[in-house]
């Protein structure tokens, strides 16, 4: 049995440090940038555009992590965390949700994407973890398709035959000029 398993969103960088693995920078189409990073089994995204900012996180839980979120929602097995976020300029809509079924690498599960052709790709698998005979090395990944300003992630746990999966689309929010 694996942690629970939170997503987080905070406006601003929280103070809280991570043990970075792998990190980039993309650009969405909208101009938004996000830092990318993977801490291990999670990851850390942050987005900005101008002044205005967002991180998520998905990871086990840290006792450390701050409290004072936009959210904080432990992902349960048959559920899916669905939620649109509004902070200044961004609209932030996230899907969250565990499966079971362990992907076996960062190419099956982009194949699972219905189609979607990612412009840029992160992943980091974790070798030497000890237990995992006959599986597939657990890795987290994340995938960018600029066009449609999403990005997506993976978390898989062979140990429970999990992953965690994500997809997050950010836009910027049309303000009406009706009166």
């Amino acid at each position: 049995m694996i942690e629970p398993i939170y997503f987080s969103l905070y406006e601003q960088v929280p103070d809280y440090n991570v043990r970075v693995f792998q990190s980039t920078q993309w650009v969405l189409d909208n101009g938004v940038s996000l830092e990318v990073s993977i801490i291990g089994k999670s990851h850390r995204v942050i987005s900005r555009l101008g002044k205005n900012c967002l991180t998520e996180f998905i990871t086990c839980f840290d006792p450390k992590l701050p409290e004072n979120g936009l959210e904080k929602v432990c992902i349960q097995p048959d559920t899916v965390h669905d939620q649109e976020y509004r902070s200044g300029k961004l609209s932030y809509q996230v899907s969250v949700e565990q499966v079971a079924h362990l992907y076996d690498n960062m190419d099956e599960f982009l194949n699972s994407l219905d189609g979607i052709s990612p412009s840029q790709v992160l992943t980091h698998e974790f070798p030497g973890v000890p237990g995992f005979s006959g599986k597939p090395l657990p890795f987290t990944g994340l995938a960018l398709n600029s066009d449609t300003n999403t990005f997506y992630t993976v978390h898989t746990y062979p140990e429970s035959d999990i992953s965690t999966i994500s997809r997050t689309t950010i836009n910027l929010p049309v303000l009406s000029t009706a009166t």
